[in-house]
């Protein structure tokens, strides 16, 4: 389908690169006939593509060890194929995100205005256009339309395991009480935010069960047709003043179905990127500058609702794409700055690595758009429990706020400096020299 909006848009001309992507994305969705009927025979569900990738590889591993020298070798090379195999997976995976933002962008809207096959799909697509602008504008902001099956999807699993994200926590949470998750840093697009609260693929519901969150986003992401309802299916909102309060004093749906008859707002939770776009323009490796110092509305709201405050850091967030450098007071970072009053996003210019092999290797070198394969460490501190009466509708003095404020920069410097050794040595494939260049590059905390 995608391909026929490119093709019916752009015309011949996108035929040999889209047979070209095309082929780097089939591996992410090709069918393994052999091992689904095998599954099937047991009566089993069929794992994920990485994880049974993984165990098989374990498998090569563990049997390699009671083999002669040849028997080995051929163990080894059997073992590099299913590598480069997960790897094809993985890449199709990212390749097929791009995609899919790309057209939600620039290609199906002036599909389905001027470009449809048939006339009644343009007028189905205006009718969506006007009753999303009239009726359904705010939905954006209410936690609805929320399918859970969404982020239990196999391909999340692959899109992690290209980094990969993994997630570390050091205290439970309880599910009796609500949560504003503070993330830091942004990143350039924070994947590490996407694959931790918007999938299962890092295995948030396991570790912190009964906390239903929504990642909240800016605004503008919600203009785009048709993303904005992927958008909601997977939990994420707009990261508005209304939108935090209303997630966090809905009565959560998994409530409901247990039957509880409470109608006291329990187990919710909302993620704030609190740095948000200003913090992208400093995502660079080996920096933890955060927008942090004068962000204080994400506070003012925890002490409205009586939410708890979770600082969350993602080791590796900044390092898996390159800016060019932005100085204050360079023309790049004023461009920027201007873009964002504008729109309010800011564009990055980032990059980071190209495919390991293709045309695309040949005329770019190693630098691309793809993320570099980084390891993201997402580690939760403890929740800072607010001790005040939920001020609700009325004003909140500046000192409760400051000394909130204080307290929550305090445990998210705690968080920096107690993980960032022992995460930033955990890479993909850096050699010591790397490791040593890398922490030596790497600067201490800084708010801004």
């Amino acid at each position: 389908m995608t391909f026929y909006c490119w093709y019916r848009v752009i015309g011949y001309f996108f035929v040999p690169l889209g047979v070209y992507f095309t082929s780097l994305v089939l591996p992410a969705f090709r069918t393994k006939t052999g091992k689904k009927e095998s599954d099937e025979g047991k009566g089993g569900t069929s794992a994920s593509a990485s994880t049974s990738a993984a165990a098989a590889r374990e498998t090569v591993v563990r049997e390699a060890s009671s083999l002669s020298p040849p028997e080995k070798v051929f163990a080894s090379r059997k073992n590099e194929e299913m590598d480069r195999r997960e790897h094809a997976e993985q890449v199709g995976i990212v390749v097929a995100m791009y995609a899919f933002l790309i057209s939600a962008i620039f290609i199906f809207p002036p599909f389905f205005l001027f470009y449809a096959p048939f006339e009644w799909i343009k007028y189905l697509f205006l009718f969506y256009v006007a009753w999303y602008f009239v009726l359904d504008r705010e939905a954006c902001e209410k936690g609805v339309r929320f399918l859970s099956w969404t982020r239990r999807l196999p391909f999340w699993r692959l899109a992690a395991g290209y980094f990969p994200v993994r997630l570390h926590k050091s205290a439970d949470l309880d599910p009796s009480k609500n949560y504003i998750f503070g993330y830091h840093p942004h990143g350039v697009i924070s994947v590490g935010a996407l694959l931790t609260f918007a999938s299962e693929a890092t295995g948030f519901a396991i570790a912190f069960p009964g906390i239903d969150v929504r990642l909240l986003t800016l605004s503008v992401n919600f203009f785009f047709p048709f993303t904005r309802e992927v958008l909601m299916a997977l939990g994420i909102n707009s990261v508005t003043r209304s939108s935090v309060e209303k997630n966090l004093l809905r009565v959560s749906s998994s409530s409901a179905a247990q039957g509880q008859t409470t109608k006291e707002p329990q187990g919710n939770a909302v993620v704030i990127v609190v740095g948000g776009a200003n913090e992208a323009m400093d995502a660079h490796p080996g920096t933890a500058i955060l927008t942090l110092a004068k962000r204080k509305g994400f506070v003012r709201l925890a002490l409205k609702t009586g939410a708890s405050l979770v600082p969350v850091f993602a080791f590796g967030e900044n390092d898996i794409f390159d800016q060019v450098e932005n100085p204050e007071g360079g023309v790049l970072r004023a461009f920027q700055k201007r873009v964002k009053s504008l729109i309010g996003i800011t564009p990055p210019a980032f990059y980071g690595r190209s495919l390991s092999r293709g045309v695309l290797r040949r005329f770019f070198g190693k630098r691309g758009v793809l993320p570099k394969r980084q390891s993201i460490e997402v580690v939760f501190g403890k929740p800072l429990e607010i001790r005040e009466k939920p001020y609700g509708n009325d004003p909140i003095p500046e000192d409760v706020v400051d000394k909130y404020h204080k307290a929550y920069v305090n445990a998210l410097r705690d968080l920096y400096e107690l993980h960032r050794k022992s995460f930033h040595r955990m890479k993909r494939s850096d050699s010591a020299e790397d490791f040593a260049s890398r922490q030596k590059k790497m600067q201490p905390i800084r708010f801004k």
